[in-house]
This record gives structure tokens, sequence and C-alpha cells, in this order.
């Protein structure tokens, strides 16, 4: 994954705390989202790969048919192929009542085109 060059991007917005698509700017969901997961409760939330995301996580769990399963390192490297298909990363948490905080990361493609085989060569990854 390449990193953007403008730091601005790379942080939500502190007053309002919402993160901007590094490419159009906006902060709905748009054509670059590839992605946007909680890492708290492991769980995509949105994004072209919500899907697709949320369908190989939930195999992977169902899989896994142990109690003492660690969720941590075949949830990270599900991240990383994410990570790898993207072109920007940015992460913001929400602090909420107990219970209610949560990290997220955002991944996005620079372009509609680039979104789209990203989304083909995750599906294609199963």
């Amino acid at each position: 994954m390449s990193n953007n060059d403008n730091e601005d991007d790379q942080e939500p917005d502190d007053e309002n705390y919402e993160v901007h698509c590094p490419f159009c700017k906006t902060t709905d969901s748009c054509d670059h989202l590839l992605l946007m997961v909680d890492l708290t409760f492991r769980h995509a939330e949105g994004g072209l790969l919500y899907d697709a995301f949320n369908a190989r996580w939930s195999k992977i769990i169902e899989t896994a048919d142990d109690p003492d399963f660690d969720e941590r390192e075949p949830f990270d490297d599900l991240l990383q192929e994410v990570d790898s298909l993207a072109d920007s990363e940015l992460s913001s948490s929400h602090d909420g009542m107990p219970g209610m905080s949560s990290s997220y990361n955002f991944y996005y493609c620079g372009s509609k085109k680039k979104s789209l085989a990203a989304l083909k060569s995750f599906i294609s990854n199963e």
C-alpha cells in the first residue's frame, strides 16, 4: 500500500471525528472506499468489500471450531490482504459509553476501476 503524502488526509477531522476520503474528501461512502472495519469488534461496517470480507471472516470463525481460538492473527492476516489491495489507509477511534468505544480502519483505492479490481481479487482469494 502506498501512503498519501498529505498528512491532513491521514487523520480524522479532530473537531467532528469524521474521516475524509483521501481522494474525493467526502465523509460519506464513496467509490474509493474499499472497506471500513471495526477493529475492536472485528467486523466490516462498510465499503465495497463489506459482504465479501464478512463472509470470509465468518467462514474462518466457523472452520476454527475451537473454543480457545485466538482471532487476532487470522483477522490481522485478512486485513493485511485488504491493505495490499488499497492505496490508502486511515484510522479513527470513536469513544462512547463503556463497551461502546471502537477503533476503525478505512481502506481506500484511488479509482472506482481499481476498487472493482480489488473486489475481484479479494473474492478470487477465498
